[in-house]
Formats: structure tokens, C-alpha cells, sequence
């Protein structure tokens, strides 16, 4: 039986050794802000489109950059999620929905508190920088 896969569009919003990340319906780990994108939707409309919805920010279209896909396991469920990462800026103060709990600056090395494809994406960040500090 193939494992059911999730595709996600997520902003990766990096401050030093922090992420913005959000908290969804008061569960315990923190999410990139994204969303699943819709069927017959590009991966860049659901950005903006889940940021809307989420926190109240307009992305500015011409700051939207892939960053790079990760693929992990889906917390509490059985399946694995696909999130396209980009980086952007917006317009607007953060305003999180009904449905988040919580929006904030996280430490990178807070795994324990990190969905475990964010931690996926932690890691392979933290190995790109020290393969870019190794080769100075």
C-alpha cells in the first residue's frame, strides 16, 4: 500500500537561528505557515493564498523564492508530507486566524518542539551551512 502524501506550500522565514513558525489548534509542535495546495493550483498561489488566510500578510509576488523541497513524516498521521519551501517578504503585521494558535520566532535547535519534516528541514539547513563554512 503506497503511503499517502501531502503537498504543502510553506514560507521558511529565517532571523539568525530562528524560524517563523506556527502552532495549529493548540497542537504541542510548531509548522512552517503554509498550507496543502488545492488540486489545479500552483504552488506559489497556495503560498499566498495560506499566508492570507493564516497570519493576514500579502506576500509581495516578485520576493517569492524557492528555497527547496523536504519530504518527512506527517505528525500524528500516517502519511508523509511534501513541503515546497520559499522564502518571501509581505506587507502587514502578523495577525495568526482562529486556527493558529500561535505565531512566532523559533530556535532552530529546538527540535523537541518542531514538527518532524520542519526538524528534516532544520537539519538539511544546518548541513548547507556548515558544507558553505567548510569550503572557506
Amino acid at each position: 500500500m503506497q503511503t499517502k502524501r501531502i503537498r504543502c506550500a510553506c514560507l521558511v522565514k529565517r532571523d539568525a537561528a530562528r524560524l517563523l513558525l506556527v502552532r495549529v489548534r493548540d497542537n504541542e509542535r510548531w509548522y512552517l505557515p503554509g498550507g496543502k495546495i488545492e488540486a489545479g493550483e500552483d504552488p506559489e498561489t497556495a503560498l499566498r493564498r495560506e499566508l492570507k488566510e493564516e497570519l493576514d500578510i500579502d506576500l509581495l509576488p516578485d520576493s517569492i523564492v524557492y528555497v527547496r523541497t523536504v519530504i518527512g513524516a506527517a505528525y500524528k498521521e500516517d502519511a508523509q508530507v511534501e513541503l515546497l519551501c520559499y522564502e518571501a517578504d509581505w506587507n502587514g503585521e502578523i495577525a495568526p486566524c482562529s486556527e493558529i494558535s500561535e505565531a512566532g520566532w523559533i530556535e532552530m535547535d529546538r527540535h523537541e518542539l518542531l514538527a518532524p519534516a520542519v526538524a528534516d528541514l532544520v537539519r538539511a539547513i544546518k548541513n548547507e551551512t556548515e558544507s558553505e563554512t567548510d569550503t572557506r
